[in-house]
């Protein structure tokens, strides 16, 4: 039988060697997180500045420096700020809420900074070109004292090279300076990017490398109230060229896939190529021009720039498939386009429309506020049944083929139709009107005559100037073999309606050889020529109102040869008394 005292082991103590080690690493450990409390680093924070300063040239500003240990010897910066050049508004080329760096321990004991990472808190970085061409963000040393040596062991320490520079949650601002005041273009947010090869002495943006992914970044764009949201893509920058591939939602208008190029980044010039499988301009329009709010400070008027001397800033092509307005859709688009710093040309545009095509060159002067645009417009082969057809109200109202020649003007805000301005001309040829019986524009005649509803035409013309929110034409013609008509007028932008005319119809065209017809022309055929209806039109595209004109109808004699007799009433029928056409002319008078 076991002993009571066999059943007892010896317990395991914890080795006395471990319990020292373990001592030593925490002591280790709460003297790396307290040395950084009391070694002042920030006394260097001013020489830091100054030397960083004469390396770009520019006043640089840093928040207080806390030295750190772990987990790796560095510092962290409380903020940093890199100000703009001469010439340029009060404000930073490059700022950051707060920077964690990394530093190399061997160059140190040499009094020389070589960095391993420089990680940027919500960095921003604002590219400002000015009226003369000038750029905010190159850089250009400070001119060195003679004694090159001395000045530099005076600064006590030597800025080597950065070896990875980490952008978090960064702003990247793209604009112009006008007046003295920042007048923003772009302004991409969320950005997270890592630069490599970041070279100090001298600073080469050519050697700089990066790469990003886009999704998740937005693009605010000047009189948008939303941005472009990317869904996916992809940044890479290599040798002086960036090259990118993306995925975006335009300000939920259109899903936008593009790919941009910029073949020098220190000569930042955009190639585009865009395309999209739809675009809704309701929605684009909704959020285009609303960018500016009531609290919002006003933005300063751009200053003029001679035409044509603007620098290029993009060229690209654009490519969208379906363009809808409602209850309109159109397409294929194609459109060519260049940005330059003071203007917009977008030519050509063209876009396939009701089986006719669209051709459209616009400039937009982006330096004057709110931007004004000019555009040349041509349209050929237009399907006008197809336009009309879109619309219950309008539809099988006309048909034909339309064509239209305008220059127009305008700005691009809110209030453009209180801006639009323009003239031009327009034709709908070999066409008909449905329900419109031009023969029976003296309706009770028409009752008696029997015509139908349908009038063939060969052309209906006219011109038009766009001015006050009006369409005003000095003449519309329409040519038919039943007659013509003649107007003028305007048509508003709210589609109201205020026309005078007067229909001119032949009668022997227009009574035709049914039984009633022949009646008919036989007791007016030989006494009348032509028959001459002033009407007024009013009320509204979709509800037109028809109305006796000013003065009376006109019947006027048959054509004759020159010398001869008005022709004899053929044998068989009784002579048309004069009362009788004196009858037809009361029926007109407006009452």
């Amino acid at each position: 039988m076991a002993t009571t005292n066999s059943s007892k082991t010896p317990s395991r103590r914890f080795p006395l060697w471990a319990k020292i080690v373990l001592s030593l690493v925490v002591v280790l450990l709460l003297v790396a997180l307290a040395v950084p409390y009391f070694l002042n680093v920030d006394r260097y924070r001013a020489t830091i500045a100054e030397t960083i300063g004469k390396q770009t040239g520019r006043k640089v500003t840093l928040g207080t420096l806390r030295a750190r240990i772990l987990p790796g010897v560095g510092l962290t910066v409380g903020g940093l700020h890199i100000g703009n050049p001469s010439g340029f508004p009060e404000g930073d080329v490059v700022s950051a809420d707060e920077i964690r760096v990394n530093v190399a321990i061997g160059p140190l004991l040499h009094r020389v900074i070589h960095v391993n990472s420089v990680d940027l808190v919500h960095p921003k970085v604002s590219l400002l070109t000015n009226a003369s061409g000038k750029d905010n963000y190159t850089f250009v040393a400070a001119a060195p004292a003679q004694n090159t040596p001395a000045d530099t062991s005076s600064a006590g320490v030597t800025l080597d090279q950065i070896d990875a520079i980490n952008l978090s949650n960064a702003e990247v601002l793209v604009g112009s300076v006008s007046r003295g005041a920042v007048v923003p273009t772009a302004d991409t947010k969320g950005i997270n990017i890592t630069l490599r090869n970041f070279a100090i002495t001298p600073m080469r943006v050519r050697d700089w490398q990066a790469e990003s992914k886009m999704s998740g970044v937005t693009l605010t764009l000047e009189g948008f109230s939303e941005p472009i949201v990317f869904q996916s893509g992809k940044v890479m920058l290599s040798g002086g060229k960036m090259d990118a591939q993306f995925v975006a939602d335009l300000a939920k208008a259109s899903d936008v896939k593009g790919t941009l190029s910029v073949p020098d980044i220190e000569n930042p010039k955009v190639n585009f190529e865009l395309s999209a499988s739809q675009l809704d301009i309701d929605k684009l329009i909704a959020v285009a021009g609303g960018g500016a709010t009531t609290s919002a400070p006003a933005k300063p008027k751009p200053a003029a720039s001679p035409s044509g001397h603007g620098e290029l800033m993009a060229q690209g092509h654009i490519n969208i498939e379906k363009i809808t307005s409602k209850p309109y859709t159109v397409g294929p688009a194609n459109v060519e386009m260049r940005v330059y710093t003071d203007r917009a040309e977008l030519f050509p545009i063209t876009i396939g429309m009701y089986g006719g095509t669209l051709q459209i060159s616009s400039r937009v002067d982006r330096s004057s506020d709110p931007p004004r645009f000019t555009a040349n417009v041509q349209m050929r082969n237009l399907d006008v049944a197809k336009v009309l057809d879109v619309t219950p109200a309008a539809r099988g109202k006309m048909g034909g083929t339309g064509e239209l020649d305008a220059q127009l003007l305008g700005t691009l805000s809110e209030a453009w139709k209180k801006t639009l301005s323009g003239t031009g001309k327009f034709a709908v040829r070999n066409g008909h009107l449905p329900g419109v019986n031009l023969a029976g524009a003296a309706q009770s005649l028409a009752k008696m005559s029997g015509v139908g509803s349908d009038t063939p035409f060969s052309v209906l013309e006219g011109d038009f100037t766009i001015t006050d929110q009006r369409v005003t034409s000095k003449l519309i013609h329409l040519d038919s073999q039943v007659g013509v008509v003649d107007l003028k007028g305007s048509v508003g932008l709210d589609s109201t309606l205020d026309y005078q005319g007067s229909a001119v119809v032949n009668p022997a065209a227009a009574l035709g050889s049914g039984a009633v017809g022949s009646i008919v022309g036989g007791l007016i055929g030989s006494r009348v020529g032509k028959i001459t209806v002033p009407f007024a039109l009013a009320g509204t595209i979709d509800s037109p109102k028809v109305s006796p004109g000013k003065g009376i109808p006109n019947f006027g004699a048959p054509a004759s040869a020159a010398g001869s007799k008005p022709a004899s009433t053929p044998s068989g029928q009784a002579i048309t008394p004069q009362n009788a056409v004196d009858t037809l002319k009361g029926l007109f008078r407006k009452k």
